[in-house]
């Protein structure tokens, strides 16, 4: 049996985490594709086109990270970085450009909420245990396997 470095807790949770949003952006893409007329009737714009597309989008992108997390590939770290503030301004984008002129209630929350997840990725990819975890995993995938058989 592999001795495979186990993954953190904190890693875990992070590619839970993007799964989860992964999986929300999978039924805007799906929801998109099935509610078209209606969408293009009551939400001219932006519109079902950028709604399916951006679904799409980050359904394809988070799979990749969270697939990286969860096997432990050293280039989704910084891809869970780079996805987390690229997300981040996407959401803020659509929230501002897209919605109501009227200014949200919840947006305080929502700005806290945000910058609470952005601290939360840095802190799980920046911990010691997740950083050796990474580097661990690089390294036993490196490793040749023992081709001899009992």
């Amino acid at each position: 049996m592999p001795n495979h470095p186990s993954r953190p807790f904190s890693v875990t949770l992070l590619a839970l985490g993007v799964l989860s949003l992964t999986t929300l952006n999978g039924v805007r893409f799906g929801a998109a594709l099935i509610d078209w007329k209606l969408l293009d009737s009551i939400m001219p714009r932006p519109g079902p086109l950028y709604i399916a597309a951006t679904g799409l989008i980050w359904t394809l992108g988070g799979l990749t990270v969270y697939t990286g997390l969860w096997l432990g590939r050293k280039w989704s770290r910084p891809a869970a970085l780079i996805a987390s503030v690229l997300y981040a301004a996407y959401y803020w984008f659509d929230r501002l450009t897209f919605r109501s002129s009227v200014p949200s209630a919840n947006q305080p929350f929502a700005l806290a909420a945000t910058i609470v997840c952005l601290l939360f990725v840095i802190t799980a990819l920046s911990l010691p245990g997740s950083r050796k975890f990474f580097r661990q995993r690089e390294q036993h995938d490196r490793q040749p396997k023992d081709q001899t058989s009992p």
